[in-house]
């Protein structure tokens, strides 16, 4: 998320400018442009209309990182613009020191939130009328709904309510998993989906459509084209996915949490000889007749003694994934599982069946069940015919970049 054009108003409006010269602010520290500070910046300093922008733009991009570092809770584009010109006046140090931070992340009502902006408009230890007038606007924003709550394609909330991470009762949840939504605002959604034997219904929002919410429909209108509508349950797979079956590896009764690159060889086998094996419990046995489940050597021993020859192969790419399932070949992957997906560890073994939007994303079954992949926590256990983004994919795949992902290719069965 980026700061809007209302949140960069709002720093214009109070921050004055452009000063292309430099000078003093009320706190007497050297100033230019719209409020802009640093060791290059003295009284008289001058500076262009242009780079007064630059300026603004670098100190917007340092902020909005630190933001996204430090904010362990969704924010709507209201609440983050609040937040970025908060942060932009008071500074990044004291905003991740603030009451105002914690309270966020530990899941406080909004409104408790909302009530530390005041306490921030003091120069020394005199308040100050322009901080005062500043932090009510921000204070202001931070709690305002979305402007209009018949947008096209959105649920709006009847209610005080939550999105959640999991289909979970809102108290279970710890305050990352879980986004506040007061009555009267609303979200876009891009997907709305109906999960058999779930009474929430899962959504995808536009602004972060790799990372599934969970809501209670009856706190929510669900509104497309204005009018609101009844999800359905989401279409069949069509006929370009291959029909692997699917094991989960958490029911195995051994070590279940470490036989994730079991299960999906045992998917790969299922699919290539039906007749092979009855479950992956049956496959997994043979696997420690070799080795370790975490071995390739024993997964590869084991396909052979049901008589499939495979390569264990570390120069794997979107190229390949797509060659191998045109060719109606099932890909077990080794993909990093835990972390962000900027920063991505773990080790875990998934299986691409499909692809959609023309490659943009790989259909999978996902053995331990369906894992955010921007967060790399699982959100569910049902771990079949998933949809996953190749943008979030490829950094938990090909971590290395290029052609070095790991996959299991069949060659002769």
């Amino acid at each position: 998320m980026s700061t809007s054009q209302v949140g960069i108003d709002l720093i214009k409006k109070f921050e004055g400018g452009p000063h292309l010269v430099g000078y003093l602010c009320p706190a007497g520290v050297p100033t230019i442009g719209f409020g802009s500070t640093g060791p290059d910046i003295q009284v008289g300093t001058r500076i262009t209309k242009e780079e007064a922008e630059l300026r603004l733009r670098k100190s917007l991009e340092e902020i909005e990182a630190t933001l996204r570092g430090v904010v362990r809770v969704f924010l709507n584009q209201n609440e983050f613009d609040a937040l970025v010109s908060f942060a932009y006046n008071a500074g990044t140090g004291a905003f991740r020191r603030s009451t105002l931070l914690r309270l966020l992340n530990d899941g406080a009502p909004r409104t408790s939130v909302a009530a530390e902006f005041s306490r921030w408009n003091k120069i020394g230890s005199q308040p100050s009328t322009g901080l005062t007038e500043r932090r009510k606007v921000e204070k202001e924003l931070f709690l305002s709904s979305v402007k209009n709550p018949a947008l096209a394609s959105s649920i709006y909330a009847l209610e005080d309510t939550w999105l959640k991470r999991e289909p979970k009762q809102a108290g279970a949840l710890a305050a990352e998993s879980k986004l506040f939504v007061p009555k009267g605002s609303a979200h876009q959604w891009q997907l709305i989906e109906i999960v058999p034997g779930q009474s929430h219904y899962r959504v995808r929002l536009k602004q972060q459509p790799d990372s599934p919410w969970w809501f209670w429909p009856a706190h929510f209108k669900i509104i497309n084209d204005s009018e609101p509508v009844t999800p359905t349950p989401p279409a069949p797979v069509n006929d370009g996915i291959l029909k692997v079956p699917y094991y989960s590896q958490l029911d195995n009764k051994q070590q279940p949490y470490r036989t994730c690159f079991s299960s999906s060889c045992a998917m790969l086998l299922k699919y290539l000889k039906p007749n092979s094996i009855s479950c992956d419990d049956q496959y997994i046995n043979t696997v420690f007749k070799y080795g370790d489940t975490t071995e390739a050597t024993a997964q590869i021993a084991a396909l052979k003694h049901y008589g499939v020859k495979a390569a264990f192969r570390t120069d794997g790419s979107w190229a390949t994934a797509n060659r191998l399932l045109a060719s109606g070949m099932p890909v077990p992957m080794g993909i990093l599982h835990k972390g962000p997906v900027t920063n991505p560890t773990g080790g875990h073994w998934i299986v691409a069946i499909g692809s959609w939007r023309n490659h943009q994303g790989y259909v999978v079954n996902d053995p331990y069940g369906e894992l955010d992949l921007v967060s790399g926590k699982y959100i569910n256990s049902n771990g079949a015919s998933l949809r996953y983004s190749q943008k979030n994919l490829g950094p938990r795949w090909l971590v290395e970049g290029g052609a070095s992902g790991w996959y299991i290719e069949a060659l002769s069965w």
